[in-house]
């Protein structure tokens, strides 16, 4: 009896822990588009990120890293570091937004909507 106790808590503790994690998590997979006169998309995986810029057919991919926080007003931000020059327009803290609507998973940064490809 005392094991099956045991192990019905372990099992509420791991879901519990899951949906916590699950809740604090930024975005993973793809956002964006790059393909076209110009866009931009962004890779997430882990705390890793890929950006790819693209203008006229031609791409260009940039990689670093990120972190989702909240500012002081309690509003969840998103901070990108990256290693080289290019990215210096994206570097730094942004506001962040994430949810789903009718066309689908997107994020929010800096107010421009990208939302998940498929």
């Amino acid at each position: 009896m005392k094991n099956i106790i045991r192990f019905t808590c372990l099992a509420l503790v791991l879901v519990m822990a899951g949906a916590v994690l699950a809740a604090c998590g930024g975005p993973s997979g793809t956002y964006g588009d790059a393909s076209g006169l110009g866009g931009v998309e962004y890779n997430f995986s882990g705390s890793k990120v890929s950006i790819t810029f693209g203008a006229l057919g031609f791409t260009k991919t940039i990689d670093g890293k990120f972190s989702i926080d909240k500012n002081s007003d309690g509003n969840r931000t998103i901070t990108f570091t990256f290693e080289g020059e290019d990215a210096t327009k994206y570097e730094g803290t942004h506001s962040y937004v994430s949810g789903k609507d009718d066309s689908g998973e997107y994020i929010k940064i800096d107010g421009i909507t990208l939302y998940r490809k498929k």
